[in-house]
């Protein structure tokens, strides 16, 4: 899955994420590696950062992935700390949030098995 918004780029998260990752201290709740190819990283593809400073190549911001939760997908975002009130958690939740609705209904445990599938 791949979800482009005005100033985000959110994508699977991948084994080669892993340093970048450890660098933004990502709590282990919302590691997205640990959801085997479930996982999501939003990144913001160039531009300027949070203060202002002009920034080349994609930077990795944030994580999510989905969940089941009475029977809907329910994206869960972590933004890093430089990147929270820069006004782009509300871009990332309402993308997500987008996708979440596009999703086929997950039935039951196989939810997430669904969701790897349309991830793959």
């Amino acid at each position: 899955m791949f979800i482009r918004s005005e100033n985000l780029f959110v994508r699977p998260a991948w084994p080669e994420d892993r340093v970048r990752l450890s660098g933004l201290d990502v709590p282990a709740r919302h590691d997205p590696l640990k959801f085997e190819g479930q996982g999501l990283v939003v990144t913001f593809p160039g531009g300027q950062g949070p203060e202002g400073q002009d920034l080349a190549g994609a930077r990795l911001i944030g994580t999510a992935v989905f969940r089941v939760m009475r029977r809907k997908w329910q994206p869960v975002l972590w933004l890093a700390p430089a990147w929270r009130n820069v006004g782009l958690f509300d871009e990332a939740e309402d993308s997500l949030a987008q996708l979440a609705r596009q999703l086929p209904p997950p039935s039951g445990e196989a939810g997430l098995e669904e969701l790897a599938a349309i991830a793959a």
